[in-house]
């Protein structure tokens, strides 16, 4: 016995005791063997000073009596328990019916000795008793410790029964921008939608779930694509564990390694599709920059190369696309070429509109929905490049045999032309020197341009190629080319001016 009560002693040092008892003669004996034990006592003469005792000094230990005056033992067990439902309740009674048993039983009573007990039997009640409360709190801190891993490691962390989501740990809410499951599934519907199509990836399919797959693959590492709630496309690696003596319950965990741009390596085309997506959330937000601000941005255009270039101001913005109000000039140029090109000082690149969802003339606003940033500025264009007029002439040599089939200029300038041809010859490539010869029309005299040229670059067509040669011209020819251009500029002005849009089109343009 002295040996427990020697482990009680170091094991106490932060346990305290009540002990309830209108017995004084009786109360002093057991008083004297727990200040052996224990450092903090508490003394109560009945059941309501023991429970007033209780609130106050919340002890981890009760040991009463259970016949006292007023408030028995049995109404102060049931009252303490509903407060403090883990506090050791030991009973010390000379009542042994079984009736008191059941009712000790049904409060959830650490142990109910007859009096007068033994004082060993009592050691090893409180012993006991002792031991519990420290498995306890072991326990306690040790599932803190676990739940602070779940919550704050860097992975996603969720519980699934079969297909549904139990319990998540906070990278998950961060994630999703959420405070609990249930906002997640009113905001995102189904978890069985929540992996984004992408090759080589999982996700689901009509013939089969993304869960399903996982459950029948256990363990098995997997690439996954989902958004979080910026609207960023993420990637992810999935993994599904199953838990042990648990039937349908999984752990399942991702570990964000978008950093390492591994996504094009997959599909290259959806991870394209997912940068402009990002670039069209940038755009957005700093388009809302410019309205608050009351600013404005320009819109570029060409027009066979001609540069059309006014002012708009942004009207309204969305998540899905924005309005911009300019020119009827412009308006009309964009209704021609279903393309333009948005520049502000705050922009880090020009913004390219790749497509235009509506046009309104009567309005002068302009829809556009299909946004992404352009690798080149609109500014970086040091040569005019223009489209030269039907009346002109193309001939292309390699190794001084002549292009087989025709040729012709798709756009000119000082430095370079891009062509078009029916077929290259054998042993044509990037770098290839070609000699080209062009002949044009300047008002009613021909000039011919005759020079060699390194091929910068071949687009094949399903027909015919394109091909851009870089060449260096000489004085003549220099001089030459910058009438040429100077007098198509105006052609085309005259040309773009003449032009009637709204014989061509309805009002409400859609594209």
């Amino acid at each position: 016995m002295n040996e427990k009560i020697q482990e009680m002693q170091n094991l106490s040092e932060k346990i305290s005791i009540l002990y309830v008892e209108d017995n004084l003669g009786l109360s002093k004996n057991i008083r004297s063997l727990l200040s052996r034990i224990f450092k903090t006592i508490f003394i109560a003469n009945n059941g309501q000073e023991g429970y007033v005792e209780c609130m106050h000094s919340r002890p981890n230990i009760v040991i009463t009596d259970l016949n006292m005056p007023g408030m028995n033992g049995f109404e102060m067990i049931k009252k303490i328990k509903e407060i403090e439902p883990d506090c050791k309740i030991i009973i010390l009674s000379a009542y042994d019916e079984k009736k008191h048993l059941y009712t000790a039983i049904k409060l959830g009573v650490f142990s109910y000795l007859h009096k007068p007990a033994k004082a060993t039997e009592l050691v090893n009640t409180l012993y006991d008793a002792v031991i519990s409360i420290h498995k306890e709190e072991n326990s306690r801190v040790f599932l803190n410790q676990l739940q602070n891993i779940f919550n704050y490691q860097n992975n996603i962390v969720i519980m699934l029964h079969k297909d549904k989501f139990v319990l998540v740990n906070r990278r998950f809410d961060e994630f999703f921008g959420i405070e609990n499951i249930e906002e997640f599934y009113e905001k995102y519907g189904d978890a069985d939608k929540l992996l984004l199509e992408h090759k080589e990836f999982l996700y689901s399919t009509p013939s089969s779930k993304w869960i399903n797959t996982a459950v029948k693959n256990l363990g098995k590492l997997y690439h996954t694509k989902i958004q979080n709630h910026k609207g960023e496309k993420r990637h992810l690696i999935l993994k599904l564990r199953s838990i042990p003596e648990k039937e349908d319950y999984y752990i399942l965990s991702f570990d964000d390694v978008t950093e390492l741009n591994l996504m094009s390596l997959f599909d290259s085309n959806a991870a394209k599709n997912d940068e402009n997506s990002k670039d069209k959330m940038t755009i957005l937000t700093l388009l809302q920059v410019v309205k608050d601000n009351s600013s404005e941005v320009k819109i570029h255009n060409f027009y066979k190369g001609l540069t059309i270039v006014n002012s708009a101001v942004i009207t309204e913005i969305n998540k899905e696309s924005f309005t911009l109000k300019t020119v009827n000039t412009q308006l009309k140029i964009v209704q021609i070429t279903r393309y333009m090109t948005i520049t502000s000082e705050i922009f880090p690149k020009d913004v390219i509109c790749k497509s235009v969802k509506s046009i309104d003339s009567d309005n002068q606003t302009i829809v556009i929905d299909d946004v992404t940033f352009a690798s080149r500025s609109a500014a970086d264009r040091k040569y005019i490049r223009l489209e030269p007029d039907a009346n002109h002439g193309c001939t292309l040599y390699f190794k001084n045999i002549k292009f087989p089939g025709e040729s012709s200029v798709l756009d000119i300038s000082e430095v370079s032309a891009k062509l078009k041809t029916d077929a290259l010859p054998a042993g044509i490539e990037v770098g290839t020197r070609i000699k080209v010869v062009i002949s044009l029309k300047l008002k009613g005299r021909l000039i011919t341009i005759s020079t060699l040229g390194s091929i910068y670059r071949i687009e094949e067509n399903k027909r015919d190629y394109n091909i851009v040669v870089l060449y260096e011209l000489s004085q003549k020819n220099i001089h030459d080319i910058k009438a040429y251009l100077s007098n198509r500029q105006i052609e085309l002005i005259r040309e773009f001016k003449s032009i009637d849009i709204n014989s061509q089109t309805q009002n409400n343009y859609s594209i």
